[in-house]
């Protein structure tokens, strides 16, 4: 049986690094994008780049990681519902921004700054998160100053 689509990830998309990524929406003649880093201040690790687009695209409304979904639920498709009291998408919330996306392709474009290594001190991985970060801050400011409609709901600069 052939399959209707295949996933394929390989396996340096499973390697924990700090890395920038830059997510592309494309939408008939619109684009939309997010800029976004690896490298978490609060636990001493750094997700693999999958990891963090998966989280970008859920429609759980609770979630603290879905940036780029809420984006299209409350910016692009002007749902400003976004969520009901449990914290969840509503249906048409789900279904708006479901037809939003089966008409779009997602890009995401990753680049490894530095490697993660697991034995890292919190120290020395903090100050890799600080460096991340920065990189992040300057080509977000590219990005505005160059008027792309960027995602991100908070602005490092």
């Amino acid at each position: 049986m052939t399959a209707d689509m295949i996933l394929t990830l390989e396996g340096q998309h499973f390697r924990r690094n700090y890395l920038l990524y830059i997510i592309e929406i494309s939408h008939e003649n619109d684009k939309h994008y997010y800029i976004g880093q690896t490298g978490d201040n609060n636990a001493v690790t750094a997700r693999p780049a999958f990891r963090r687009l998966a989280g970008h695209l859920s429609d759980r409304g609770s979630s603290t990681e879905n940036q780029i979904y809420r984006y299209i639920a409350e910016t692009v498709s002007k749902h400003q519902e976004s969520g009901d009291n449990s914290g969840n998408f509503s249906e048409k919330t789900k279904q708006k921004v479901e037809d939003y996306f089966v008409k779009s392709t997602v890009s995401m474009y990753v680049y490894v700054l530095q490697e993660f290594p697991p034995e890292i001190e919190r120290k020395i991985h903090l100050e890799n998160v600080r460096k991340v970060r920065l990189f992040e801050k300057m080509v977000m400011a590219l990005f505005e100053t160059n008027k792309k409609n960027i995602g991100n709901k908070q602005r490092v600069f």
